[in-house]
């Protein structure tokens, strides 16, 4: 997958693959993220974090679903900028973000690109 350089303005890190994003999601701490938002009536949740790479900070989104029986699915999770890659997001992370406000923080705006 190639990095989005219309939305990757300050750089990227090079090398980067397939395997450092997966990577990434799975050492991103949810405990703590900087943005939680949920949508769609309730039923999904999303979470950003940023993670130290190649002497830059990358995003790492991941997000889950709440059924309406009450159980909690993985989404995806996510690198934005790292063009046409997702991943499902992994059941420690689905336990992370369940237990997440289902608001808080700001949205990182531009600097959820690499930074």
């Amino acid at each position: 997958m190639p990095w989005d350089p219309i939305k990757c303005v300050n750089g990227f890190p090079v090398p980067f693959t397939n395997a450092d994003a997966t990577n990434l999601v799975h050492a991103a701490n949810f405990a703590a993220p900087v943005y939680v938002t949920t949508a769609a009536a309730g039923v999904t949740r999303y979470a950003y974090t940023f993670v130290p790479f190649g002497g830059m900070t990358l995003c790492v989104v991941g997000h889950i679903h709440f059924t309406p029986a009450g159980a909690v699915v993985a989404g995806n999770s996510y690198i934005p900028g790292w063009a046409n890659w997702a991943m499902q997001t992994p059941a420690a992370q689905v336990a992370a973000i369940a237990a997440l406000p289902p608001n808080a923080g700001a949205f990182p705006g531009v600097n959820r690109y690499p930074h």
